[in-house]
């Protein structure tokens, strides 16, 4: 995991870098690098997990990557690249693509259909830069174009607070994007990498619940590293994680929080007990003082005064907080489970109209994961320098998942809905029943973080009656810290 960012167009592209690595510190503690040519300047903040390869790379042209290549090792054993850096893989497919008369673009585009990772990329090769997000939009990237111009312009980085005040129209890139631009002309080219459903759909529960198992088995341990451990909330998403997890590596850490006797805390307690995990899981009590005082980070790090979004960051990032103080690096989480898999309580009401209107909901609900979920999560666990990972938005679960009827995601008996039907069918056998079918809150009220935020923002002077008096309360502590210029 890092940080990048690239400028061209501008008259001294290396100061603008410089500047917006130095706001992109905290993604990468480890190394800071750039590269310069004539018009245009890119860089990266390093984390390192996966090897020790310093970045930018450079060859013919330049390679920046925030994220994970998690089948590099196939990869470079099909091109007889000895190496433990996905990084050095991946640059040495996309320049082995151009020596062989590819475009850049048509370079990196086919290289990267053959990846299952998450990542945000730059690359750079005389007056063209490629930029690149992965399908799902895991690893997050935000860009300013200015193309109709006598001088055309482009900022990129993975961040929003990397950019000057005077850089305006900053935009999300598109997952699944991969786009190439003319620093002369300022022309465009775009392909996209976007998962297809699949023609062919699973009906059948236990092949269903069989093919789902497997992918979610090597999506886990693809993932895991010795630095890793997980987001633990006792539901049925985070305690299959953990079991799998478990059966991989025995010494897999579990962390949870909330406030004392909260919801979150009692139910992870028991999961990890019910699954005989309990001398795996660390709690943190955090307090209404904790909370009160993150409250201006978590709204520099995602950018956003919005109340749901800091309600869902806040334990989040103390999950994260407490996880870097253990020594840990990377954090898996099971974001993605309710999305994929029929988890919202509003999917009932899409299945009442009919498996093929679910369908389409759960399809629209992958596709704005990123801009709902993901930019969220990772600028709140990059706050702490740690990576996130999500097991079910792997490239091969979210296809497998896509192919399975939804009317094995909804099941109504007696009258009841069982949301995710067919996850809890695939972790039978793994987690004791009494987990496999226990419904959860939302993290932000089995936290208590909900309730601290309300209190906050009355005693801040901010009436509940008059409507929207935690968003009141959130701009007034943005507007008190001088965060106006991030706030999307």
């Amino acid at each position: 995991m890092c940080g990048i960012a690239g400028a061209a167009g501008t008259p001294d592209t290396s100061e603008d870098i410089k500047r917006m690595l130095a706001a992109l510190g905290h993604r990468g503690p480890d190394a800071c690098g750039t590269y310069q040519a004539e018009g245009l300047s890119i860089g990266n903040t390093l984390l390192k997990i996966t090897g020790d390869m310093p970045q930018p790379l450079v060859g013919k042209g330049a390679l920046i990557l925030n994220g994970e290549i998690f089948n590099f090792r196939e990869l470079a054993v099909e091109q007889g690249i000895k190496t433990n850096s996905d990084t050095e893989v991946l640059f040495s497919l996309i320049e082995a693509k151009i020596k062989n008369g590819e475009s850049p673009i048509n370079a990196v585009f086919s290289t990267l259909s053959r990846v299952n990772g998450d990542y945000a990329l730059a690359y750079a090769l005389d007056k063209e830069i490629i930029l690149a997000r992965d399908p799902v939009g895991v690893k997050p990237l935000f860009y300013s174009l200015d193309n109709e111009v006598e001088k055309p312009k482009i900022n990129f980085a993975s961040e929003k607070k990397a950019f000057s005040g005077q850089i305006s129209c900053i935009k999300p890139f598109r997952p699944g994007r991969v786009m190439t631009f003319n620093i002369l002309n300022g022309r465009l080219e775009e392909k996209s990498l976007n998962i297809e459903p699949p023609e062919e759909r699973i009906s059948e529960e236990h092949e269903a619940a069989s093919y789902l198992k497997a992918a979610l088995e090597k999506a886990v341990e693809i993932r895991l590293t010795n630095n890793s451990g997980i987001a633990f909330s006792g539901g049925i998403d985070s305690t299959f994680l953990a079991a799998l997890a478990k059966s991989i590596d025995a010494s897999i850490s579990l962390y949870a929080v909330g406030l004392q006797n909260s919801h979150d805390l009692v139910q992870a307690q028991y999961a990890a007990e019910a699954a005989d995990m309990k001398d795996s899981l660390k709690t943190r009590i955090i307090y209404p003082e904790e909370i009160e005082a993150a409250i201006p980070d978590v709204i520099y790090s995602t950018e956003s005064t919005d109340p749901m979004k800091i309600a869902i960051g806040l334990p989040l990032y103390f999950v994260a907080k407490t996880a870097k103080e253990d020594g840990k690096r990377v954090l898996l989480t099971g974001q993605g489970a309710d999305e994929l898999f029929a988890g919202y309580s509003r999917h009932e009401g899409f299945f009442e109209q009919g498996p093929e209107v679910l369908d389409r909901e759960i399809c629209s609900d992958i596709k704005n994961i990123s801009a709902v979920n993901l930019e969220r999560d990772d600028m709140v666990t990059m706050a702490n320098s740690v990576e996130l990972r999500v097991p079910f938005l792997d490239k091969e679960v979210i296809r497998t998942g896509l192919a399975i009827c939804p009317e094995l995601k909804v099941l109504k008996r007696d009258g009841l809905y069982i949301r995710k039907y067919i996850l809890r069918k695939a972790a039978d056998g793994l987690l004791p029943s009494e987990l496999l079918w226990k419904e959860k809150k939302a993290i932000q009220y089995g936290t208590g973080v909900q309730k601290v935020l309300d209190r906050l923002a009355r005693d801040a002077g901010f009436s509940k009656r008059e409507g929207n008096h935690i968003e009141k309360y959130l701009k007034q502590v943005a507007a008190d810290h001088g965060f106006d210029f991030i706030i999307g």
